[in-house]
């Protein structure tokens, strides 16, 4: 590509250093949770309009923004807005979503002020994604109800409503907790699903007539070790996480319990091994409660698929990256994580990738969650994303393109999220 289109953009980003690095910190001070982004997204928009940038409020809290006209490649960059409780009864940006916020309109800004994408054959969008913390249930099922969001995530319900649609690859960043590297590349996210297993019983006199009634309490206990057994069926780099908690029991100490309810969260690396999972689980459960002569409801809630990145994108990313690193130590590959993200959703639609950088210390959901370094968080994060959109744009060969979209979204609608959805 023409190496003189990376130095203008390059060039542009260092001159505004101070301001991108304020803006980073406004965002920080400005901390919501999701769909609640009411600030951050009059921010946004802001900003934008000062840029003299097109947008369009999406997802209840939402903004997208596009520059480039063509129609022959879509790169989608997403940047998450929302942030946590602190636990003291306000809202605190301790994983780092202000910085993708301030990252994502820089790119806007310095691909559009240097004018380099003036002869692409395609378009980029910054989606700037609500609500990608999967709490405040009660809040978001509310919305739901009222027909004002989809889904209880941000990207969930921009899928849905066909946001996506159309969108060629995705590109993505999340601050790591790795001060000694700056960045790390090939990452996994695992994927989750709630799950909610009510035992049945007979209540009865638990002395008088204990053996008239049926346990419910047993039913759950007895699955409790039946799983403790499951998990040993799985080898560790699949990456099984599943701690079953009683979260209900009828009854009292003179009454055998009718009802019984466990309550856990599934998780594991890959969609595959989440699915198998999950089926052995829910056989598991109804046998245990047959065992004793219960009846068992189950209940799933889907969380986040797994993230299963695109190595032809990440190349590209990795090229770039490698322009800001003092030697291989900068950059960590392929890391496992037990965390989860909705970007994990898109991975499975569209071919998409999310580095880590650090530049932060403190505990992630923590008070202590602090920027220390921003020039690696907010500079050279956002020219790593510009460079890597000019290849893409300039180097066909270079591109990663979804492979059978309409079927994966309609699985995605129906089987995962149990929604229906227009398909394109």
């Amino acid at each position: 590509m023409d190496q003189r289109k990376k130095e203008a953009v390059f060039s542009y980003i260092d001159q505004e250093k101070q301001k991108i690095i304020q803006r980073g910190d406004d965002f920080f001070h400005c901390a919501e949770l999701g769909f609640r982004e009411i600030k951050t997204q009059q921010m946004i928009c802001q900003a934008l309009e000062e840029m003299g940038i097109p947008y369009e409020k999406t997802a209840q809290t939402g903004v997208a923004a596009s520059l480039g006209t063509g129609s022959s490649y879509h790169i989608g960059l997403t940047c998450d807005i929302d942030a946590l409780p602190d636990g003291k009864g306000g809202t605190i940006h301790s994983c780092g979503h202000s910085i993708q916020t301030a990252a994502g309109l820089t790119v806007l800004e310095a691909l559009q002020k240097t004018n380099v994408l003036a002869e692409t054959d395609g378009k980029v969008t910054v989606f700037f994604t609500p609500a990608e913390e999967f709490i405040d249930f009660a809040y978001r099922d509310q919305l739901i109800a009222e027909g004002k969001i989809r889904s209880r995530s941000g990207k969930q319900d921009m899928i849905l409503s066909g946001v996506f649609d159309g969108v060629d690859c995705i590109l993505s960043c999340h601050a790591n907790g790795e001060a000694e590297a700056r960045f790390d590349i090939g990452s996994t996210l695992a994927g989750f699903l709630a799950k909610k297993a009510v035992f049945h019983g007979t209540a009865s006199h638990s002395g008088a007539a204990a053996h008239l009634g049926k346990n419910a309490l047993h039913g759950a206990v007895l699955c409790q070790n039946a799983i403790a057994f499951l998990k040993d069926q799985f080898p560790p780099e699949a990456g099984i996480r599943l701690h079953p908690v009683l979260t209900s029991c009828s009854g009292d100490v003179n009454t055998i319990p009718d009802q019984a309810v466990l309550e856990m969260y599934l998780r594991a690396n890959t969609q595959e091994i989440l699915l198998d999972c999950d089926a052995r689980l829910n056989q598991c459960i109804h046998n245990c409660g047959q065992a004793l002569g219960l009846d068992v409801t189950v209940e799933n809630t889907p969380g986040y698929l797994p993230l299963a990145q695109s190595k032809k994108i990440n190349a590209v990313v990795e090229k770039n990256m490698r322009l800001f690193c003092r030697g291989e130590e900068d950059i960590i590959h392929g890391p496992v994580s037990g965390a989860s993200g909705d970007v994990g959703d898109l991975g499975y639609l569209i071919p998409t990738v999310q580095f880590g950088f650090s530049g932060i210390q403190g505990r992630f959901h923590s008070d202590q969650f602090a920027v220390i370094d921003p020039e690696n968080c907010y500079i050279r994060t956002a020219k790593i994303l510009c460079g890597t959109i000019l290849d893409l744009f300039a180097q066909k060969e270079l591109r990663d393109y979804p492979v059978s979209y309409e079927e994966k979204k309609a699985w995605y609608c129906k089987d995962w999220l149990k929604c229906t959805a227009k398909i394109s």
